[in-house]
């Protein structure tokens, strides 16, 4: 009796760990980045009233949006579990150089966005670029043949939107710009 209760807590805590984050990557999957980061937007956004408000005191909050550029064609060429692999090592990149305060994010297929509470933008491009070198220097063959691994980057920090998805959409057209622009790059939107 006491073993099968030991299991089941176990298998409860494996559900619970799939409701929130990406097997593969293991960092926040697109329910568990929408909870975590609301819970920061809220805070960051709320308004106080006035007697409660420290004069000129807000908390900046910046988002990267990050696509990995030419996924398909990776996958393409040398498999999806190449594939794989290659959103294995990004997520290693990302979570080896950001906060544990930060909020990692994969919204889906090679998508990523990350939540930087008390991070300005020009902290927060200089977090970008620096998360783009990492990524373009990750080291990866298949077969001997080295796979390129570059991607793209949209940078924004809340103002005044009206909600966490107003903000990631923002990032998103960020990162498309740097998609236009030629791959490979960090845009800033102001």
């Amino acid at each position: 009796m006491k073993r099968r209760v030991k299991n089941l807590l176990k298998k409860l805590k494996e559900l619970e760990f799939l409701a929130y984050y990406d097997e593969l990557t293991k960092v926040y999957n697109r329910r568990g980045f929408f909870e975590e980061a609301e819970r920061i937007f809220k805070a960051v956004a709320y308004k106080r009233k006035e007697r409660e408000r420290r004069t000129g005191y807000k908390i900046p909050l910046s988002l990267i949006f990050i696509d990995i550029d030419n996924f398909k064609m990776i996958n393409d060429n040398f498999g999806h579990k190449t594939g794989d692999l290659v959103l294995e090592k990004v997520a290693k990149v990302l979570k080896e150089r950001l906060r544990d305060s930060d909020v990692i994010g994969r919204l889906g297929g090679e998508e990523f966005v990350i939540a930087l509470i008390g991070c300005d933008l020009n902290s927060a491009k200089k977090v970008a670029e620096d998360l783009r070198v990492k990524i373009e220097k990750i080291a990866l063959k298949h077969k001997g043949k080295k796979i390129e691994i570059t991607a793209s980057l949209g940078v924004v920090t809340y103002k005044d939107e009206k909600s966490l998805f107003e903000l990631i959409n923002k990032a998103d057209k960020a990162m498309y710009k740097a998609k236009k622009q030629g791959k490979n790059r960090v845009v800033v939107l102001v």
